[in-house]
């Protein structure tokens, strides 16, 4: 994809496909749930003492995708998830295309990046907490208690089915080529996405050499560290999306083969009750 990163001129720009910004939302609505389900095998191995950190897995995600996104926006422009498809966000001013995010666009990248998903997630727990209770009869009985409950729930709902209208319009208007912006949040900062130009990277022969002629730098080690830590990311976020669609089509699969159930017998009362009506039929006819 990095040959696509066009030069940035004017108003031209490579648009990636709606199939690759699909992909990258998909990919970052799983991370959360798997740093969750590797916080909680952490755990498992002494429930006693660490067991309470499984109440605050909300805020412990909250901090990891802090440091996660804000690497990967400081450095590829990009989130993690984009950075992923070969993507990098750039700045729309006046329906003209720059090639780089100001520091501001960035800091607010990352707040929303970050944050709006956190309270989405909050939100939509605690309605499903107050449905739950409502339905277990453990809601209070005020009358107040009750009104804000239902406008809660309510209100959760609308925000919900408006934000997704908002995505699906945006959709349409980016294939239809009305629009650059790849999504409502994206639009508010005037930002949109194109492809990332390839970045030179040190070969193991280039290291090598750097070795022996005594020029190999702290700077070098860093850069060297830092690649492997994203390298693993990267693999483990392929290593993810692949266990997902693997468990998909298993399962898929596991109910196309299973047998199909026999028809349920007929009681008594009703081959009774049929020879009754095809005998008075037969009467009077």
């Amino acid at each position: 994809m990095a040959e696509k990163g066009a030069h940035l001129t004017g108003t031209a720009f490579i648009k990636p496909s709606i199939f690759e910004i699909i992909a990258q939302e998909s990919l970052a609505s799983i991370v959360e749930p798997s740093f969750k389900k590797f916080l909680s095998f952490v755990v498992s191995f002494n429930v006693e003492r660490y067991g309470y950190l499984l109440r605050w897995t909300d805020e412990a995600y909250l901090i990891f995708n802090i440091f996660l996104q804000r690497y990967y926006l400081n450095k590829y422009s990009a989130s993690f998830s984009e950075t992923f498809y070969g993507l990098k966000r750039i700045t729309v001013v006046d329906s003209k295309i720059k090639s780089k995010i100001s520091n501001k666009q960035r800091h607010l990248s990352l707040v929303l990046t970050v944050l709006f998903p956190y309270i989405k997630s909050k939100l939509s727990h605690l309605s499903e907490k107050y449905k739950l209770e409502e339905v277990d009869g453990c809601a209070p009985k005020s009358r107040w208690e009750k009104l804000y409950r239902n406008c809660f729930i309510k209100g959760n709902v609308i925000i919900f089915v408006v934000y997704e209208t908002m995505i699906l319009y945006n959709y349409i208007l980016y294939i239809s080529g009305r629009s650059a912006y790849t999504s409502p949040l994206l639009r508010l900062l005037s930002i949109t996405l194109t492809y990332a130009e390839s970045e030179s990277e040190i070969s193991i022969s280039s290291l090598l050499r750097k070795i022996r002629n005594n020029s190999f730098y702290l700077s070098d080690g860093i850069d060297i560290f830092q690649r492997i830590i994203t390298t693993s990311f990267e693999f483990g976020a392929f290593f993810l999306q692949f266990l997902s669609w693997w468990t998909e089509e298993h399962n898929l699969a596991n109910l196309l083969t299973l047998p199909i159930p026999p028809p349920p017998k007929i009681p008594e009362m009703a081959k009774k009750y049929k020879v009754m009506r095809s005998a008075i039929s037969a009467f009077f006819l």
